[in-house]
């Protein structure tokens, strides 16, 4: 089996957002658009969505405000990382540091397929052997080399962290060869190998450390071009580029992340110069930011999945007619309207719809009246079925107060709703301790996504929904070891009608990927995923 081949068999979303370009794993050699972070994120970020068609804009004729020195990039954020230690989060919010200050084996190139990064070459041995060669001279901040045994514990260590360990499973017994050297013996054919080694949860880091018991969280490590030098809780992380990189110093000497959780002061921090670029948009803000002269937008479609999560484990959402009487009271064109101000896309099916094969049938659809069958069906009292949505943002507040109205009106159902900081959330999600929330999940194929979504394994991490079905777990088995390309997307197919009959989640819309900048910024180049590489950025002449 040719590497060619194997590529091929990781299904590649044509949008996605969350196949996040990789910061730090761009050398000088690498195209200006190659990107990075494979796997799956949940998505919490704030923002615009859209299914525009063009994506960037630029105004002529005058001069940033950007108010950074030319080496220096201000970046204004929604939500502040729960964790900068790789192994210890799956949120996009600490994937965006993550990418900056570390590399993985691979990452994820502009048609969303694994590349090689750390890794110099490899070769497909037999279905279930693989050999990898590893970059030699690659320096971790510290100064010490890289070699094949911080490979080892790296991936062992994702695979004993519970936030991350379902990207671990498949890169079965690690064996150290050589120095530089790696051989992975997987436990059946593993369709979704490289793209696990993408994501940032088997990011590399010193063994010596890892043994150690070193606080990645407070001096993280790793090969990427980019140090973290502070992090000032809930106000903003610093970073320095590493003039050591095995990629080449970055321009950009210093990164600041600025935490600005309302939408308008991040808007009116962009406008007065006070920022350089916003990564997550206030939708209502697009146009205002659009037509400044000073600035630069960038609007492209992706395939950040927002969905009304429920848990599965609590009454009354472990009745399966209940789920469906929601999902098919909900108007969600009415939600792209008020919570993302029409930039944005209705999503009926529980997996991106932007992936081959997937399909929407079997998944209910907008219909107040089916939903009085469907509630009918269900036996429940609809006065005795109310709960409550927690949500980390404004715009996610916003989808819920439509959720809200649309089901007192259709079903008699009373809901209400608890704003809170990223951190609590993902917290309550993580362990079950809610019963509603508005989250999102992104990815750069539809088996990273599954796994973590809907696979019973991934409960107490990213399967928020704790779906806990033996049939469900068996098709996303069935689609890891299938190797050929179109019996893959065969399988898909058959996964995406099962887990819509099933309907754990309400699914509720796709959001685009916008940024607005400074003018004067160089280089900026964003892939479906919805990340940068930093380290190609650089101040110029407008």
């Amino acid at each position: 089996m040719t590497k060619k081949l194997m590529r091929g068999l990781v299904p590649v979303m044509v949008l996605s957002a969350a196949a996040a370009l990789f910061t730090g794993c761009g050398s000088k050699e690498a195209p200006a658009d190659a990107t990075q972070a494979g796997g799956s994120k949940e998505t919490e970020a704030a923002g615009s969505t859209a299914a525009s068609e063009n994506k960037e804009t630029e105004s002529k004729g005058s001069e940033s405000t950007g108010t950074s020195s030319k080496d220096t990039l201000i970046i204004a954020t929604a939500n502040e990382t729960p964790s900068v230690t790789t192994n210890l989060h799956n949120a996009v919010a600490g994937d965006y540091i993550n990418q900056m200050t570390h590399n993985s084996l691979f990452y994820t190139d502009e048609n969303l397929e694994p590349q090689p990064c750390l890794v110099e070459s490899y070769e497909i041995v037999s279905d279930t052997e693989w050999v990898f060669k590893l970059k030699q001279g690659v320096k971790f901040h510290n100064g010490q080399e890289m070699k094949a045994a911080d490979v080892k514990a790296s991936l062992e260590l994702c695979k004993e962290s519970p936030q991350v360990s379902q990207y671990g499973t498949s890169s079965g017994t690690i064996e150290v060869v050589d120095d530089y050297t790696i051989k992975m013996t997987t436990d059946g054919p593993q369709s979704g190998l490289l793209s696990d080694l993408c994501h940032h949860g088997n990011a590399i880091l010193p063994a010596d450390l890892i043994a150690s018991g070193h606080d990645f969280n407070k001096e993280p490590i790793g090969t990427g071009p980019y140090k973290l030098t502070a992090w000032n809780k809930g106000e903003s992380l610093e970073l320095e580029a590493f003039e050591d990189y095995w990629g080449g110093a970055p321009a950009l000497k210093k990164v600041i992340w600025k935490v600005i959780p309302e939408g308008s002061s991040r808007t009116m921090a962009l406008e007065a110069g006070e920022v350089d670029l916003i990564i997550e948009v206030e939708s209502t803000d697009f146009t205002r930011l659009q037509d400044n002269s000073d600035l630069v937008t960038f609007n492209e479609a992706g395939t950040s999945h927002n969905w009304l999560m429920i848990n599965n484990e609590k009454a009354p959402f472990d009745n399966i007619d209940f789920r469906r009487a929601l999902a098919s009271a909900i108007d969600k064109n009415a939600i792209v309207q008020v919570a993302l101000n029409g930039l944005g896309s209705v999503s009926d099916s529980m997996i991106a719809e932007s992936f081959p094969g997937v399909v929407s049938d079997g998944a209910p659809t907008y219909d107040p009246e089916k939903a009085k069958e469907y509630l009918a069906a269900s036996g429940l009292n609809p006065a005795e079925c109310g709960f409550a949505i927690i949500c980390s943002d404004d715009t996610k507040l916003r989808a819920g107060q439509v959720i809200q109205s649309s089901l007192k009106e259709n079903l008699g159902i009373d809901v209400t709703l608890e704003s809170m900081d990223l951190a609590t959330y993902l917290d309550k999600t993580a362990v079950g301790d809610y019963q509603a929330s508005i989250g999102g999940y992104t990815s750069s194929g539809v088996l990273p996504y599954a796994v973590g979504v809907y696979h019973s394994k991934s409960i107490d991490g990213s399967n928020k929904t704790r779906t806990n079905e033996p049939a469900i777990d068996e098709l996303i088995d069935k689609l890891q070891a299938t190797l050929d390309p179109e019996e893959n997307v065969k399988v898909v197919t058959e996964l995406s009608k099962a887990v819509n009959e099933n309907c754990p989640q309400i699914p509720l819309y796709l959001r685009n990927n916008v940024r607005a900048y400074a003018k004067g910024l160089q280089g900026f180049n964003l892939n479906a995923g919805g990340n940068t590489f930093y380290e190609q950025m650089s101040w110029g002449e407008n």
